[in-house]
C-alpha cells in the first residue's frame, strides 16, 4: 500500500483489488441489497447492519475527490460527491467533541447501571 511520505497518495497508487473492495463496501446499493437479503433469511430486520449504512452515509460528505471518494451509487453510477476530508479542521473539530459526548454518555450509563446492579441493560 502507498505511504504518506509525500502527502496524499494518488488513488491509482492503491492496488485494483483495494479500490474494488472499497467500491463494494461503500455502496448504498450493495448495502441495501445485503440488508434486504439478510432480512429475508432472518425473517426480521437485522438492525446491527445499519452501522454499515450509517458509515457510508457519514463517508459521503467526509471524503474528498482527492482520496477514496465514496461511490455510494456503485454499480449504478460512478458519481462521487466531493466532500470535506477528515483531516480538515472543520470535520476534525466537530469529530472530537462528538466522540467525547458519546463516550461520556456511555460511561455515565455504565456507571448508573453498575450502581443499580444492571450491567448490560
Amino acid at each position: 500500500m502507498p505511504g504518506w511520505e509525500h502527502g496524499h497518495p494518488d488513488l491509482t497508487d492503491y492496488p485494483p483489488w483495494a479500490r474494488n473492495f472499497y467500491n463494494v463496501t461503500h455502496s448504498l446499493v450493495v448495502f441495501a441489497l445485503v440488508f434486504l437479503a439478510v432480512w429475508v433469511i432472518a425473517r426480521k430486520p437485522v438492525w446491527v447492519l445499519g452501522a454499515w449504512g450509517l458509515h457510508v452515509l457519514i463517508d459521503i460528505p467526509t471524503h474528498s475527490i482527492a482520496l477514496f471518494p465514496t461511490p455510494f451509487l456503485w454499480p449504478l453510477s460512478d458519481y462521487r460527491f466531493d466532500g470535506v476530508s477528515w483531516h480538515h479542521p472543520l470535520v476534525f473539530s466537530a469529530n472530537a467533541p462528538l466522540l467525547a459526548v458519546a463516550y461520556g454518555g456511555y460511561w455515565r450509563r455504565l456507571l448508573k447501571n453498575s450502581v443499580e446492579g444492571k450491567f448490560w441493560s
